[in-house]
């Protein structure tokens, strides 16, 4: 196996991060093979291994840069479009993530094909896999600090809170193991019940 240069590097790694997204959405991590990866690239099978541990780690990094890149319309159609309506912000925030999960190839791999996040979890560092949802957690946090200084929530640590939060989205992983048509159902009911209980209720004056 031949060394590359710096720049060469680069490219090439940029290069192996777009095929995996084409082949990942295409075949999923499971089917997708390291040939796949290299054969169109002009490198060996085992040049891979001096930029990805594995192709589990591949796709990681691809989820990683794709929520990156998610990022900014995640949060504008969520949590800062509703910046002082937490109950609005929460349920937005559902449903722009359960959108995304249905139309983005990757995300969806995620958050729906399950046998694909299985593989995944069980072939990576579990490190990374805690780093990834402390990431994911610390996203949206300070909405729910701020929140909670101008007491709108319950009495609870916002750092819970906005646990408990991101948590409810893996419920988004078992939707292949309900009827499809009572899905959007199920989850509108954990939405509704988390946005309903997480916010402070006003007594209103007799």
């Amino acid at each position: 196996m031949r060394s590359f240069t710096d720049e060469e590097r680069e490219i090439l790694r940029k290069k192996i991060i777009d095929m995996g997204k084409d082949c990942f959405a295409r075949y999923g991590v499971k089917k997708t093979r390291i040939e796949d990866l290299t054969k169109d690239l002009g490198i060996a099978k085992s040049s891979f291994y001096s930029f990805f541990n594995s192709k589990e780690d591949l796709f990681l990094q691809i989820f990683k840069e794709e929520r990156e890149a998610l990022k900014d319309s995640l949060l504008e159609n969520s949590f800062l479009k509703y910046r002082t309506e937490p109950d609005k912000a929460i349920r937005a925030y559902f449903h722009y993530v359960l959108h995304i999960a249905n139309n983005h190839p990757i995300w969806r791999k995620v958050f729906i094909e399950k046998e694909h996040v299985e593989l995944t979890i069980s072939r990576s560092s579990e490190e990374e896999i805690r780093k990834i949802h402390r990431e994911n957690v610390e996203m949206i946090l300070p909405f729910f600090e701020e929140w909670a200084d101008a007491d709108l929530l319950i009495d609870k640590d916002p750092r819970i809170l906005a646990e408990t939060t991101y948590g409810v989205l893996s419920f988004i992983r078992f939707r292949n193991e309900v009827e499809e048509k009572d899905f959007s159902e199920i989850m509108n009911i954990f939405v509704d019940l988390l946005a309903e209980n997480i916010v402070k209720k006003v007594c209103k004056a007799e």
